[in-house]
Formats: C-alpha cells, structure tokens, sequence
C-alpha cells in the first residue's frame, strides 16, 4: 500500500485526485501489476481458491473505492473473496459475534486503547486520522446501522482509511459502492465440488458428469452448500446425493470443525439471515418460499395477505438482505435452498396461503372469459405465472376446492400456448372428470379440453359434442358459440369438412350481431382452413381475403402466426414459393411457441425440396416430427406430399437419413433458427442443364459439347452445384437431377 495519500500504489508517482477520493493507482498498467503481484503472494488459506477470478479482476476497478461492501446471500463466499482480494494487506475485523460497540471491537482489533472519558470512536478516529490502510469489516449484516454509524465520521476524519465490508445487505452510508457477489458459474461450482471431494477420498472419480452438473446447480452453486456436500461423497455417491437434496437442510451439517457456527450447516447459515428479520419480513419469507418458479407482486399480495405497498417494502427489504434475488420485470425469486428453510418454517400455514393464492387466481376468471378467444392480455400473465397457478390448481384438487375447474382451465390454455399440449389436455382432462362445477364453467372446460384432444384422442369428439349439448341448453350465443367451434374443429380433423362447415356458418350466424370483429374473423378463419381441407379453393379465397386486413389490424402476434400459415398453404398450393416462404417465415417470426410450428417448417421443407436442396428439406422435416411429440398430430393437407419428400430425398441422397436425425437433434429455438436463416441460392439455368446431364451419365467432357463449354467451365458449374445442394459426391448429383426429372 502507498505511504502517503495521493501516490500510485504500484510505482509512487502521483495519482489523479478529486473532492471526493484520491486514485489508488496511476495507470492499468499498474493496477494490472498489483494484481499480478497480489495473486503471486504466498498463499495464507489452507484450501484452493476457486472460481474468483473474473470477480478479483472486476474488483480492481474499485479499489479506489472508500467504502466496497461485498453483498450477496449466505454462504455465497463473500468472506474468502475479501480475504482474496486483500491478500494480508488489510486490517480485519469480525462482526459476526459482536453484538453492539462496532466501534470497541474495530479498536480492539486494531490495538488501540481507549481513553479515559473520551468516546470509543472519537478514540479510534484519532489514532487514524493519518494512517493509510484498507480496514475489512467482516459479516456486517446483523450490525449494519452500527456500521454506518460507525463508518461516516471515521472516513470523513481519516482520509487514509479505506474500507471492505462483507454483509447480507448494503450498510447505506455515504460513497458506499455495493459489488454483487453471485453464485458461481456451474462450471466452476463442479470445479470446486470436485476438488473438495477429491480432497476427502483422493482416488475418488465422477462417472456420472450430468448428474454431477446437477448436483451443483440444484445447490444453487453456493460454495458453502457445495462443499458441505462434498464431505458427503465418501458415503454417499453423487446421483444419491441429488435424489437426498429435498431434505437438505438435514443432510448438510458437517462443515470445518474451525469454522463459525452458522458455517457448520447449511441450516445454520440461512438460518442466521431469518433470525436477524422483523416479525414482519419473517412472515413474508415464509409466505413466498411456496413459489418454486419465482413471483410477482399480485401473488405476493396474495400470499402475505398484506396491502401491495407493504408488501412491496418487504420485498425490497428482502432483496437488500439477499434473502430474494429480482429477475427484472417485476419477478422475485428465492435460491432453492432458502426457499426450502422458508416452507419448513411456513408448515401447516401453507394451506391457508395457497388457498389465498387460488382465490387470486380465481379473480381471473371474469377476464378469462370476457371474450370468444382469449387474448395474450390475460393468456400472458398466466403463462409468467404458470408455476404459482399449478400450485393453486394441485391444491384446488387436493381439497376438492370450488375454484379447480376455473383454475384448470386456465393453466391448460396457458400450458398450450406454450405448445405443452399433452401436458394440457391430462391437467383438464382430470378436472373434467373430478370436479363438479356450475355448468357455464364446465361448457367452457370441455371446449378447451376439445382443442387440446386433437387426433391423439378419441374422445375429442366426445368432449365437444358435450359441450354443444351444454350451451344449448344454458341458450348462450356467445358459449354455444365457442362450443360449436370446438366441434367443427374436431369434424376437420376427422377429415369430415362438410359436417365442419355446418357448425361453423352456424357459430358465425351466432355471434355476428355482436361479436368483436377479431372473435369473427378467427371463425371465418377456421372455416376457410375447412374449405381448404374440402378442396372448395374459391370459397377459401374469399374468406381469406375478407379475413386478412382484420387479422394483421387486430390480432395477437400468435394469432396472426396461424393466420399466416394458412395463407402460405394456399399459396404453396397455387406453386407460389417465394410467396409462400415469405408467409411462412413471416408466420415464424410472429411466433414460434405454437404448437403450429410443426406445420409451418413442414411447409418450409416441401418449399426447400421444391427449390432443389432436399437435405434442408429432410432437416426440417425431422424438426417437425420431433415437435409434434406431445402436441397435436395434425393431418395436414399436405402430409402425403411430406412422406413423398423424404422418399425421394433417401433415394437421391446418401446422406438422407443423416440429414432427418440432424433435424430431430434440434431444439425448438434451434429449428427456429435454422427456418428462418437465409435459405442456399437457386441454382442457376446453366447449372441445372449441367446437373441434368450428369444425370443422364454424360462425361464433363460431353457436357463441355453439348453445351459448348469448356471441360473447367463445366467443373466449376458441378463444384457450384454441390456446394448449393450440400452434396458431396458426382453420384449424388445424379440421383438428385433423377429426382429433380420424375417431378
């Protein structure tokens, strides 16, 4: 450290000063050496040090800092990152037994004595004032407004003294600068995992790296977590360790015999934080930890049965504490392992708070059903909230609560937005079979239960007749109509298009003295998809030109999503590929978490097989089997045309089958992604003539005559060829153009 104020650290020339602090060092150059020479320093911790050191780089830009508090939650590291960071050129003090007198325990450490009828702190700024040193105050939560108390008029008379604090939450005093301390990386966290239990058994091996990786993650990649259970592998293999995890606040207790008290156990270490709440922070972090999947404030609310802004205090409180983290955009969530200390601590309370919880939801219900469709406006929040509502609905069953059906409902529609179909349609099918409700809410249960059935169930039929029989005894427009388009839905994928068309024009008849244009136009749009199926092409026309200005003025993005994939069938049918792909690439960009995904890279791959490039077309087509999996099992208008793809791309390429399994490896976001890169250029008029000709089992030199070119015009024309097509092989271009001919 620099003897005088105002010096480089690293060299001794004089630094940069302002009114409020003077710089540490003169240059990067000289930071960058002080951390070299820092990290070369003999090493004073009996264990490795790992996974740290982008956060010692980043500290380096604040070492200039006069007050650098290190927060973040329990047993996240903060301590040995401070120890790190300093490397013996540091007073410390511990905090963690002091109760009161921050001042007395900062003077004890440091040697100095107190004086007769003189404050302790007064004291202490004196002895001081004209020292240069970097003072670490280690575990400050518990004592933070003895700190900032502390803190202000120590550094304001010791312009010398700079100061690193450890704590749970900001001490709030003047020129504080808070660096985050985060979870490490699941890479690093395996890291240190490994070397800890390598450290208790030196011969030990990991086989099972997946179930290594989720072991450190499932322990939020708290270091105190992970080396806890890292003492555990002699006895207990890692999968084991994984499936023990839900208890372990039980397990985790076996920490260094010479470490502090609440760094013996897990436990301990949360358990520190709650104890150091109000009565009132305490009850909201029992409330929240129900929510595995993170909350907004209207759950909150609800949960904590407290007025929002109250609850909102709390949760910044919370957050200052370290006992939430916020994911931006309104959400809150807790670390796994503090989440399951707070449900041990909520017990039998839990009920009455998911019952709260419900109740919220249930509220929903009125929005739910104020229109024919349901709009993103009330889908969305359920979809951010799809985790909360599975709570409410499992406790909705469990004590046969009034709110289930409403609640099914709901997370079934938001679950297939989401292209959860299976998951969607088992959820609403038990409530349907369960649940006894009043016969409005039943109606419109069984219609979303029809949409989610599709061909995978016989009994979609079934489920909409019932809910047409209900509305026309309940003599709604608006629900009967809902339910008789269920109906027609099921009739077109039952291939019975004119039955279909019958319910439709009479849903349509139903709602168009009243209905809001958009609810209309959705139907008109399912009728023309009916015209289509049935061949009646004009009719279809007319309904889609009618249609489109309503839905690209009015509809959702996902709505006009599958308005536009209908559209691109009808053009691919006319041969229109530029058109069609334009649609179809439109209708992905609008949005690609419909279970109709599927259908649209299919028609993206009967577009690339027709432009010449099969094996884009055999990648898309395996995408697309891959996301039908537990959604709908569409027969699409051009299925025959799909199976006759891949038929004549495995006899034209070698390749081919490579090219589908290529296609069935990829995610959702994946194929999404490669539907909507640039497709390979067209070949040209010259490149196909010559493509042909290999085809026909010509020579490049009889090519080169026919065409009248030259032998290295007619290679260059093949290698361009391949690289357009993706092939490899002169016997591959061949089959292709053979192909390409019986078309």
């Amino acid at each position: 450290m620099a003897e005088q104020v105002g010096t480089c650290a690293t060299c001794g020339a004089a630094t940069a000063t302002s009114r409020r602090r003077h710089a540490r060092y003169c240059s990067n150059a000289c930071r960058q050496r002080a951390y070299r020479q820092r990290v070369n320093e003999p090493v004073t911790e009996l264990d490795s040090f790992i996974g740290r050191a982008a956060e010692l780089d980043r500290l380096e830009g604040f070492s200039d800092a006069r007050v650098l508090t290190l927060v973040g939650p329990a047993g996240v590291g903060k301590t040995r990152l401070a120890k790190e960071f300093t490397r013996g050129l540091a007073e410390r003090v511990e905090l963690s037994s002091v109760s009161g007198q921050v001042a007395r325990a900062c003077a004890t450490a440091l040697g100095i004595g107190e004086v007769t009828r003189e404050p302790v702190l007064s004291t202490l700024v004196h002895a001081l004032a004209s020292r240069t040193m970097v003072l670490v105050l280690d575990n400050c939560e518990h004592v933070a407004a003895e700190c900032a108390a502390l803190l202000e008029p120590l550094l304001l008379g010791c312009p010398g003294i700079r100061v690193i604090a450890t704590s749970r939450e900001p001490l709030r005093v003047p020129g504080e600068v808070l660096f985050p301390v985060q979870p490490l990386p699941l890479a690093c966290a395996v890291e240190l995992f490994t070397d800890r239990a390598q450290a208790n058994q030196l011969d030990l091996r990991f086989d099972d790296l997946e179930a290594l990786h989720a072991l450190c993650a499932r322990l939020d990649r708290l270091p105190l977590a992970i080396e806890l259970a890292a003492r555990l592998v002699t006895v207990l293999p890692v999968p084991e360790l994984l499936a023990r995890l839900p208890d372990r606040l039980e397990l985790l207790n076996r920490g260094n015999r010479t470490a502090a008290e609440r760094h013996q156990s897990l436990r301990a270490a949360i358990e520190w934080s709650y104890d150091h709440l109000s009565l009132d922070e305490q009850h909201a972090f029992r409330c929240l930890s129900l929510f595995p999947g993170g909350f907004g404030l209207d759950v909150a609310v609800a949960a904590c049965d407290l007025p929002a802004d109250r609850v909102l205090a709390l949760l910044s409180s919370l957050v200052a504490k370290s006992l939430l983290t916020s994911g931006g955009a309104g959400r809150f969530e807790q670390l796994e392992s503090v989440r399951l200390y707070g449900r041990e601590k909520l017990a039998e309370q839990s009920e009455v708070v998911l019952g709260a919880v419900a109740r919220r939801f249930a509220e929903e219900w009125t929005r739910f059903t104020a229109t024919v469709f349901t709009t993103p406006e009330v889908v969305d929040p359920l979809i951010t909230e799809c985790g909360n509502l599975r709570c409410a609905v499992d406790w909705a069953a469990r004590v046969s609560d009034p709110s289930y059906l409403k609640l099914a409902t709901m997370l079934s529609a938001a679950w297939r937005d989401q292209g959860q179909v299976s998951q969607g349609r088992a959820l609403l099918e038990a409530a349907v079979r369960s649940a006894v409700d009043e016969p409005a809410v039943r109606c419109l249960a069984l219609c979303h239960l029809a949409y989610l059935a599709g061909t995978e169930s016989n009994e979609g039929m079934s489920w909409a007749e019932q809910a047409v029989a209900l509305g026309r005894e309940l003599g709604e427009p608006v629900l009967l109509a809902q339910a008789l388009n269920a109906l027609a839905g099921e009739h077109v994928r039952a291939d019975r298009n004119g039955e279909a068309r019958k319910y439709y024009e009479e849903a349509i008849a139903l709602l168009a003295p009243t209905a809001d244009p958009l609810d209309l136009a959705i139907i008109e749009h399912n009728l023309a998809w009916a015209a289509l199926r049935a061949g009646d092409v004009e009719f279809a026309d007319g309904l889609i030109a009618d249609v489109l200005p309503v839905h690209r003025r009015l509809a959702s993005p996902r709505r006009l999503s599958v308005f536009l994939h209908t559209v691109g069938v009808r053009a691919l049918q006319r041969d229109e590929l530029a058109v069609a792909a334009e649609l179809f690439l439109e209708s992905l960009r609008s949005w690609h978490t419909g279970f109709w995904v599927a259908d649209v890279l299919e028609g993206l791959a009967l577009i690339a097989y027709r432009r010449g490039d099969p094996r884009r077309a055999l990648r898309l087509v395996g995408a697309a089997s891959c996301l039908r999996e537990g959604a709908f099992a569409v027969d699409l208008v051009w299925h025959a045309d799909v199976i006759e793809v891949v038929r004549a791309s495995r006899a034209a390429l070698r390749g081919a089958d490579t090219c589908l399994a290529e296609g069935r490896e990829m995610t959702r976001e994946q194929a999404v992604a490669y539907a909507l890169a640039d497709e390979p250029p067209e070949l040209s008029d010259r490149e196909r003539q010559v493509a042909a000709l290999v085809g026909a089992g010509r020579t490049n030199v009889g090519i080169g005559e026919e065409l009248r070119i030259s032998q290295r015009m007619v290679e260059t024309h093949l290698q361009r060829v391949r690289r357009k097509l993706d092939l490899t092989t002169r016997s591959e271009v061949a089959r292709w153009a053979a192909s390409q001919s019986t078309r």
